[in-house]
């Protein structure tokens, strides 16, 4: 861990864990569910094993992770956020908007994994536009998420959900542009950039509970 920076300050003190190289998305992929070493580094694509086992100490040490029994015998242990390291997902979130506004399509270069559609997911939810039990699920390219919601409440996981959803989604890099409200469902769909299986209307529901505007001025991709 890096020198603190010798302040009084709880942002000073923040920036000293979660400002190292890979921290916040290890919290990012633990907010999700917990996780074993091994899907911890398969869920975060260029992180050199040396440097998660060295993230993982030292949020352990902050009391932001645990590890915890895996339920299964012989299945090993199971990394997780503490109570005190649950309390960072609103601020994920919030972190997550304000980054997505000036995020419009992944460059080449860029990875989106389960866990990292999970979390956007998450932080797209506006609370109080469905008012009745929903599950959707959204498979983008490779990877997979999806949302429980009720009214205020909404649970976010990777892989499939254990009822069948109300609507699946199958969406490629346009799904940003969905969500921010520059790309219609109709366009999406005729243009051949999403799939569903449900009906128009729960499309349109979704997109309305799930929304993160992109700024006018959008220079990252």
């Amino acid at each position: 861990m890096t020198k603190d920076y010798g302040q009084f300050c709880g942002l000073a003190k923040a920036a000293r864990v979660l400002g190292e190289r890979w921290a916040l998305l290890i919290v990012r992929d633990l907010s999700v569910g917990s996780r074993r070493f091994k899907e911890l580094h398969e869920g975060l694509p260029g992180v050199p094993t040396s440097v998660l086992t060295t993230r993982l100490r030292e949020l352990e040490q902050m009391d932001i992770v645990e590890r915890r029994p895996a339920k299964q015998p012989g299945r090993g242990v199971l990394y997780a956020l503490t109570r005190y390291g649950a309390e960072l997902t609103p601020i994920l979130d919030s972190l997550g908007r304000w980054g997505a506004q000036r995020m419009s399509v992944p460059a080449p270069e860029d990875v989106i994994t389960s866990s990292s559609l999970a979390a956007a997911l998450r932080a797209a939810y506006r609370p109080g536009v469905i008012t009745t039990p929903r599950t959707y699920l959204i498979h983008a390219g490779p990877v997979t998420a999806w949302a429980m919601v009720d009214g205020e409440e909404v649970v976010i996981k990777t892989g499939l959900p254990e009822s069948d959803p109300d609507l699946t989604i199958h969406a490629g890099p346009q799904l940003r542009l969905l969500l921010a409200g520059r790309l219609s469902p109709a366009e999406a769909i005729s243009s051949g950039a999403l799939e569903i299986e449900g009906s128009d209307t729960e499309l349109v529901t979704f997109l309305q509970a799930f929304h993160v505007p992109l700024d006018d001025v959008t220079t990252v991709a």
